[in-house]
């Protein structure tokens, strides 16, 4: 097994990023700022397109990013949010199942790993964690019961 426990400064750098999986709704703010253009073109009063156009840049330029997966041609890379100089390194061969399991306070991508081991990470959003999942795993996505 491949797979392992990294140094961010360790990981390969002459492979490319394919995908990847950030905290910060950028999406959003970009959409927000439209909706703030469009405002002052129609006839809503210009102190809302201000605060709205204020409010989305402030947000895009202040909020940190935070990297959560980074998925390449051979492997992913979990990164722990906890400790910013640790990542996890998993080569796809080395996965056997995955599963979003959501709850009313968290929601977690299990990964299972062939020696028996589970990598988990705290998501967010099932749709943007299984869509790029089901892009790289889609046959090894496992159906969990309630």
């Amino acid at each position: 097994m491949k797979s392992k426990v990294l140094k961010t400064y360790n990981l390969p750098e002459d492979n490319l990023v394919i995908a990847q999986i950030d905290a910060k709704p950028t999406y959003i703010f970009v959409i927000l700022i439209l909706v703030a253009l469009v405002s002052f073109m129609l006839e809503i009063p210009n102190a809302y397109g201000i605060i709205l156009l204020c409010l989305s840049i402030a947000c895009l330029i202040y909020m940190p990013r935070v990297l959560l997966m980074e998925f390449y041609n051979e492997y992913l890379v979990m990164y722990n949010r906890a400790d910013k100089n640790n990542c996890v390194l998993i080569y796809y061969e080395d996965i056997t199942s995955w599963y979003y399991a959501w709850g009313a306070n968290h929601d977690y991508l299990y990964i299972e790993l062939a020696d028996g081991s589970k990598e988990r990470i705290e998501a967010f959003s099932r749709s943007i964690f299984e869509s790029n999942m089901n892009r790289f795993l889609k046959d090894k996505k496992r159906k969990i019961e309630k």
